[in-house]
């Protein structure tokens, strides 16, 4: 099995793709290996044959698969896809390479071999009871060739990556053991003195800002602090994951109090994985509102949303139907391309501040950036995470219209 194909763009869900393959091979019951694996090596295709639409196609032909959670699919930074499946659905799994073969049929690739599933040059087949080790060790190259990658990736879409940017974590990763009790202690400690609240805004004809929307979110370091201040939470991303589902629970129950009238009455998001969504716990907080009178904002994590594409489009027509407002968070300028919000059918992207968007203003870069920013009028650019003037006349230049972070938060005290 080789490496990646040299030259090939990097996929910005590769690298926590990657690892995520690497951990659940690693975490594989030796006794309950049977399973194929299936490497589509679309990184042999020609450009063309290689846009966005083309990379969702090829996931979007296991879809038979996901859906009953007999696959799993992983993307490679070279844009290769990865495919588990279960042993019993060889003959799906087959099928659903002869649609993509019938899909690049055109493509050299293709051309000078039959329209056969196993025998081509676009998927390589394994059985992982035979071929375990050979997976592995292909899995630790890829997670360890991660560090020298040129371009950045999803880094930024794991959770810890965030709370990295002001807080190094020390202390043992996080275990099963130690989830279980964080999420008993979360029931019982009192939230309030964690949260935070940071307002969105517009800048209107007199300069002043107008307040859109205020998030309502939980500081997580000062939240571990107290609970696990000896524990690194964000060390394994998915078991963080589960960590801030639990999170998201109690967040809502704390504000369907309604404690706060000018919060309700203004407008208000939270962060939540599309998995809340989907629970009880939201059709209750759910009954407890009625978004349709005033603005409630969903924040969703982009590399959530790509987990389980099916369950995020049924979460979101059903919350767009109660009346609430999607907004893609955690993007940066690697992952704001792949934040389609008009394909995602959502109403904002949240894109964070970097130091190297003050070098886009007049660049082919920022004309590049403007114009996107400009394609997606309908799904409103929100730049977080700016903490001066600076950032504010940037985003601007980019036609950015809505902003928040520290700056804002003292214009808004200021105003007020």
């Amino acid at each position: 099995m080789s490496d990646q194909a040299g030259g090939t763009a990097t996929h910005p869900l590769g690298e926590s793709h990657e690892a995520r393959f690497l951990d659940e091979l690693r975490a594989m019951d030796p006794g309950n290996r049977n399973k194929g694996v299936i490497r589509l090596h679309l990184s042999r295709l020609e450009p063309e044959h290689r846009d966005k639409q083309n990379l969702r196609n090829a996931e979007t032909a296991f879809d038979e698969l996901t859906r009953t959670r007999s696959a799993w699919l992983y993307r490679l930074r070279n844009s290769d896809l990865m495919v588990i499946f279960e042993r019993h659905e060889t003959d799906t799994a087959e099928r659903a390479v002869l649609k993509l073969l019938k899909l690049w049929e055109r493509d050299p690739l293709m051309q000078k071999f039959k329209n056969d599933a196993r025998q081509n040059r676009l998927s390589s087949w394994f059985d992982m009871n035979k071929d375990y080790d050979k997976l592995l060790a292909f899995a630790m190259r890829q997670s360890a060739g991660s560090d020298k990658a040129v371009r950045k990736n999803l880094t930024e879409l794991i959770a810890e990556r965030e709370l990295a940017r002001s807080n190094v974590e020390k202390g043992a990763p996080l275990n099963p053991l130690e989830l279980g009790k964080a999420e008993d202690a979360l029931q019982r400690v009192d939230l309030s003195s964690f949260t935070r609240r940071q307002p969105v805004c517009a800048f209107v004809e007199d300069g002043k800002p107008e307040v859109i929307f205020t998030e309502v979110f939980v500081s997580i370091p000062d939240l571990r602090e107290t609970l696990m201040p000896r524990t690194n939470i964000t060390f394994n991303p998915w078991l963080f994951q589960r960590f801030t589902q639990t999170l998201d629970r109690r967040v809502m129950a704390q504000i369907a109090r309604r404690e706060d009238r000018t919060l309700v009455r203004d407008g208000f998001s939270i962060n939540v994985n599309v998995s809340t969504v989907l629970s009880e716990e939201f059709l209750q907080f759910d009954d407890d509102f009625a978004p349709s009178s005033q603005d409630v904002v969903l924040e969703m994590r982009l590399e959530d949303m790509f987990a389980d594409p099916n369950a995020f489009a049924f979460a979101r027509d059903f919350v767009t139907e109660r009346g609430y407002r999607i907004c893609v968070d955690g993007l940066n300028l690697t992952t704001f391309p792949y934040a389609d919000t008009l394909r995602l059918g959502v109403a904002y992207a949240k894109l964070g501040w970097s130091q190297e968007m003050a070098a886009y203003a007049g660049s082919e870069l920022g004309k590049e950036l403007k114009d996107l920013i400009r394609e997606r009028k309908k799904g409103r650019t929100i730049l977080a995470r700016c903490d001066s003037e600076a950032c504010v006349k940037v985003g601007q230049q980019l036609g950015i219209t809505l902003f928040q972070g520290r700056y804002i938060d003292g214009l808004v005290r200021t105003r007020l």
